[in-house]
């Protein structure tokens, strides 16, 4: 059991080392996001300050609050013309990526690493598609073209509902179902929709609540209230409550242009004020979960000599299939000179960590041999880590080219 001291002394460690890390980012180009996966894994498995069996619990919930508060401020942070103009595009990588890269690794997965057609099939969306988690920060502070921000925070929002999805239902099938592809489609599309209506409905009536407590105290602590609320109610209808998430911050930093949108009279000058502030708590926020988010990643990671292997194969193998993908979808557009960018930016989260945690505790409980449940998580750790180090590349290769 680690003592409240020591944690509390890492804690405040860990802040200052990300403050740090991004001075050093916004000098060098050097992406914060591997100096505090360093720290992580110093602190697990190199001293085991914390021991990954006692992290692992927790995943499931620091993921999905990441997962909340990225997306809200990266909502917060875009205009909507241009997300409505990029979605398609956005749409379009995503599906090409995961699908190639999925259907490559299911290959490997059975005939490398032995596993069954179902069990390769579900290593395929967990090692496929990018985190939003990962992307839309390090995209702010990337000075690239905005269609191409736009269109890579996007992709990894669609690929984070997409390959839960995916993972969920082959999971289904493998306890004992049937392959209904016509319901498959069906809960994706209710996903997106839910997920998207609810947040935009969301959003715009919480711009009239601001407007009646805009005198009131903590208003930024309610909206974040509402947030983790609107996500909740999202996953309970059967929606994406990553993309009401992204909508709700969405609207509310949009707020002029929807309300335009809808021919809206009302007196939205109190949200100058009070947008602001929204963006300057939410970036105060984001930071902090940020760094230990990040932190926490190198905590749980895995060294394993084979499982590097296997997944820098399997990295390599998907760049190829990213930069195909994004060669396509961004076909006679400005964003096509961004290719070589756009395809380092891979990086992967701990949603995926979490699905392989989910897919692990699954085959246990159904009696596989432990060798085989042990790839998931074997892979995917090591997955993300040399995912991350390739995103980390990107920055460098920008500031390099506009030399």
């Amino acid at each position: 059991m680690v003592e409240a001291i020591t944690v509390f002394s890492i804690a405040g460690a860990i802040i200052a080392i990300g403050f740090l890390a991004n001075l050093l980012f916004k000098k060098t180009g050097l992406p914060d996001t591997l100096f505090l996966i360093v720290i992580g894994i110093i602190l697990g498995p190199v001293f085991l300050v914390f021991p990954r069996e006692e992290m692992l619990p927790i995943t499931p919930f620091l993921t999905t609050l990441t997962l909340m508060v990225i997306l809200f401020e990266g909502g917060l942070n875009m205009e909507i013309f241009k997300v409505i103009s990029q979605s398609f595009r956005a749409a379009i990588l995503a599906i090409l990526y995961v699908l190639a890269a999925s259907a490559f690794i299911s290959l490997f997965g059975h005939f490398v690493l032995n596993l069954g057609w179902l069990e390769a099939l579900m290593l395929g969306p967990l090692t496929a598609g990018t985190s939003s988690v990962v992307i839309i920060p390090l995209i702010s502070k990337l000075k690239v073209n905005e269609e191409v921000g736009v269109t890579l925070s996007l992709e990894s929002t669609i690929t984070d509902v997409f390959n839960i999805v995916l993972v969920i239902t082959l999971l289904q099938i493998y306890l004992g179902g049937s392959m209904d592809i016509q319901q498959t489609a069906s809960t994706i599309v209710a996903r997106f929709a839910v997920g998207i209506l609810l947040g935009f409905l969301i959003g715009v009536a919480w711009i009239k609540v601001l407007g009646i407590v805009k005198k009131q105290e903590y208003t930024y602590m309610l909206t974040i209230a509402a947030l983790i609320l609107c996500y909740v109610a999202s996953e309970l209808l059967g929606g994406s409550g990553a993309l009401t998430a992204l909508l709700f911050g969405l609207v509310l930093g949009n707020y002029k242009e929807v309300y335009h949108i809808f021919r809206g009279k009302s007196d939205l000058s109190f949200m100058i004020e009070m947008g602001k502030n929204l963006k300057n708590f939410q970036g105060e926020i984001a930071f902090l979960i940020r760094a230990f988010f990040f932190v926490f990643l190198g905590l749980i990671y895995i060294p394993n000599w084979l499982g590097v292997l296997y997944a820098g194969i399997i990295v390599a193998v998907n760049l190829v299939f990213r930069y195909a993908a994004v060669t396509i979808s961004t076909f006679k557009s400005n964003m096509y000179e961004y290719k070589k960018l756009m395809t380092l930016m891979c990086g992967t989260g701990l949603a995926n960590a979490t699905l392989s945690i989910m897919i692990y505790n699954t085959l246990i409980a159904q009696g596989a041999p432990l060798e085989i449940a042990n790839w998931y998580t074997l892979i995917v750790a090591n997955i993300l880590m040399i995912n991350n180090i390739v995103t980390s590349i990107a920055p460098i290769l920008l500031k390099l080219e506009k030399k």
